[in-house]
């Protein structure tokens, strides 16, 4: 396990590095970011192709808005995400997914570094629980609708400190929560063609600071097609409406809205059991509060099929 593990790292590294290069424009951070279905990759071809799978993806997002502490200032946010992921079907109708991500959060304030931190994230755990499964031998068509639910943990730092002050909870590698989530998800397969369509809604508890990320209704509808049996195609929209963050004197400014993505997609088999991908989320229109700009997010990775 160990040396599948290292060889995973090693192919990902020329992955990860082209998506640190290509680094995404400006997004408000967590109370709009990450649009769409919380378990999308519970439906990439390899986790629907295999018992278990680990992959390895790397994501980089820009964030800024309107300062919180300086008025007429820019805060800005620079996120690159190691993302560890396993996915398993233990029995059929079940999916059990993990992830473990190592974060690294640099915040400046009108170009002058006010924090620069590295460590675990918030560790997430899920599962997708078949419902209702209804299969068309004649038409060579299955359909189905499961429930999705799961939460993120407190499992990453949420107090650290530079030049004795407290860091801005959003340039902190963990939110010091919980955020659970629960949803619907149909899906249609039909020869070389997949498609998807869910609903979820996620909460967060309040942190030992006393402040909470808006809870947030999530949406995705995705269409993939495999012209060879060793290339999958996506295109879909993910959505995203937040409310605005709180803290203990009320709403926080800047924070909270709706954004909604055109999300194309690409899976490749390069060998074996080794896949490859890159997707990415464009908004297409936005509604936000306060002071706030959403741009594209591109994550690019590696899995691998274990069995």
């Amino acid at each position: 396990m160990a040396s599948i593990v290292r060889s995973l790292a090693r192919a990902a590294l020329p992955v990860t590095a082209a998506v640190l290069l290509a680094r995404a424009p400006a997004a408000r951070a967590c109370s709009v970011c990450g649009c769409g279905d919380p378990l999308l990759d519970a439906a990439d071809p390899a986790a629907m192709t295999s018992r278990l799978r680990v992959a390895l993806d790397g994501e980089s997002l820009d964030v800024t808005s309107g300062s919180e502490t300086t008025p007429g200032a820019t805060d800005t946010l620079h996120q690159y995400t190691l993302k560890l992921q396993a996915a398993a079907n233990p029995v059929p109708g079940v999916t059990l997914v993990g992830t473990v991500p190592l974060t690294r959060k640099t915040m400046t304030t009108e170009g002058l570094t006010t924090s620069d931190v590295t460590g675990l994230g918030d560790v997430e755990l899920a599962a997708r629980i078949a419902l209702l499964d209804v299969p068309n031998f004649a038409a060579r068509r299955l359909q189905g609708v499961a429930l999705s639910i799961g939460t993120s943990l407190p499992t990453g730092p949420n107090d650290l400190r530079a030049g004795g002050e407290r860091i801005d909870e959003h340039g902190q590698p963990g939110t010091g929560s919980f955020g659970p989530f629960a949803g619907l998800h149909y899906r249609v397969d039909q020869g070389d063609w997949y498609g998807s369509a869910s609903v979820t809604g996620r909460v967060h508890t309040v942190n030992g600071h006393g402040y909470r990320y808006g809870g947030a209704v999530l949406w995705s509808a995705h269409g993939q097609y495999r012209p060879v049996k060793r290339l999958a195609l996506d295109l879909g929209v993910d959505g995203r409406w937040a409310a605005q963050d709180r803290d203990e004197a009320g709403p926080v400014l800047n924070t909270g809205g709706t954004v909604l993505s055109a999300s194309p997609g690409l899976y490749w088999n390069a060998a074996g059991g080794a896949w490859l991908s890159v997707r990415a989320q464009l908004p297409v229109w936005t509604r936000l509060v306060g002071e706030q700009s959403v741009g594209p997010t591109v994550v690019a990775g590696v899995q691998y099929q274990l069995f």
